[in-house]
């Protein structure tokens, strides 16, 4: 069995009002990423949370590509065209959740 490596990523955009943030977009954007850094093929990459309102995800990666999804997430500056800075809050290779800044996050985090 494939061990796997978590990372909670907050994602700072310069201006929030101009971008859609979903799940696959994010997903995409580290994707794409990181197949433009390493030219290799895209990573298994699953989402395992996401919070629109923090802006932030959690997702996992099998351990091989640890360091290379390590490396390229704070070289990421666009996300759909906007200035963005990716900011890894922790990593673990057990599992992480966000915590919840208030109870009206239950709707917009899943």
């Amino acid at each position: 069995m494939s061990q796997y490596h978590n990372f909670d990523i907050k994602l700072k955009l310069r201006d929030p009002d101009n971008v859609v943030l979903t799940p696959a977009l994010f997903r995409n954007c580290l994707l794409d990423a990181m197949e433009s850094f390493f030219c290799e093929d895209k990573p298994v990459l699953e989402i395992v949370k996401f919070c629109a309102l923090q802006q932030r995800i959690i997702f996992r990666v099998p351990e091989e590509f640890y360091e290379m999804t390590r490396i390229s997430i704070p070289l990421i500056g666009h996300y759909q065209q906007n200035p963005c800075h990716f900011e890894v809050l922790e990593t673990s290779k057990t599992m992480l959740d966000f915590e919840k800044v208030g109870e009206n996050d239950i709707t917009s985090c899943f």
